[in-house]
């Protein structure tokens, strides 16, 4: 007779006695006795400490080198920028436009080889209000990266953001959701507009999105539609300040967003047992 999952429980399943149980309450391949067993793996699964992302081999060149390097400013120019950086706060690229040393589409053009990915210096916001059923406002504001256009053939999904380049964020979209970003760079202030005019196209199988207060609700959430469904797969992943937890069931698919993830870290995988 098979075990419950959950390592505290250890209840065999009582086939014979129990039909409902023979069924079982699936979660990630693994048969639990019972909803509080469910919560109880799932909370221990999303208790896993993310890994750090793969380092680079190399590191990115600073923007100020890249400038310098397309003849976009002086030396002058930097030092300048730097010096009054200490006072402004500002990022080195913004430094140098509120100085006028530079030109916006400079600026871009240079964080997009620092960050080896496209750039529009110009961009209709108006793409992105018929976005993906399987992104939602909320996801995709906590992702930062913003769906204008998808290739259903080769599964991936163009999206624009600013700099610097989440690189968390577009792996949590291609471990949970199976479709490759492809980023495009835009201006800071283009990229607001797009995030307040995105909307997701609804139709039969848009994903529930979900923002809970933290792990314990998600745990009880994912226990909650595993009880109802019997099956379910869910996996997580977090980045910045969000962990991303899709639950997959028979009859719904859920997005829920927990704040508070470790910055700049990813993990998807199956998260319980």
């Amino acid at each position: 007779m098979p075990k419950c999952a959950e390592v505290s429980c250890g209840r065999w399943r009582p086939e014979r006695l129990a039909p409902r149980w023979a069924s079982g309450i699936r979660l990630n391949g693994h048969w639990y006795c019972s909803r509080e067993c469910v919560q109880t793996a799932a909370r221990a699964g999303l208790d896993v400490q993310a890994l750090p992302a793969a380092p680079t081999s190399l590191r990115p060149l600073r923007i100020g080198v890249l400038l310098r390097h397309q003849q976009a400013i002086t030396e002058a120019d930097l030092n300048a920028a730097l010096e009054s950086q200490r006072v402004s706060g500002l990022r080195l690229g913004a430094e140098l436009q509120r100085l006028q040393r530079v030109r916006p589409e400079q600026v871009l053009r240079a964080l997009g080889t620092q960050g080896n990915v496209s750039y529009f210096t110009s961009f209709d916001v108006a793409k992105v209000t018929n976005g993906p059923s399987w992104l939602g406002t909320d996801t995709v504001r906590a992702l930062g990266l913003i769906p204008f256009d998808i290739d259903e053939t080769g599964r991936r999904v163009r999206v624009v953001c600013a700099a610097p380049v989440r690189r968390a964020a577009v792996r949590a979209i291609h471990t949970l959701t199976g479709w490759t970003p492809e980023v495009y760079l835009v201006h800071d202030d283009v990229w607001q507009r797009a995030l307040e005019a995105y909307r997701p196209k609804t139709d039969a199988g848009t994903a529930d999105v979900v923002t809970l207060g933290g792990i314990d609700a998600a745990a009880s959430f994912v226990a909650d539609t595993a009880s109802a469904d019997r099956t379910v797969t869910m996996r997580h992943a977090q980045w910045d300040r969000f962990t991303w937890i899709r639950v997959e069931g028979s009859s719904q698919v859920s997005n829920l967003l927990v704040p508070g993830a470790l910055e700049g870290t990813c993990q998807a995988a199956h998260t319980a047992h």
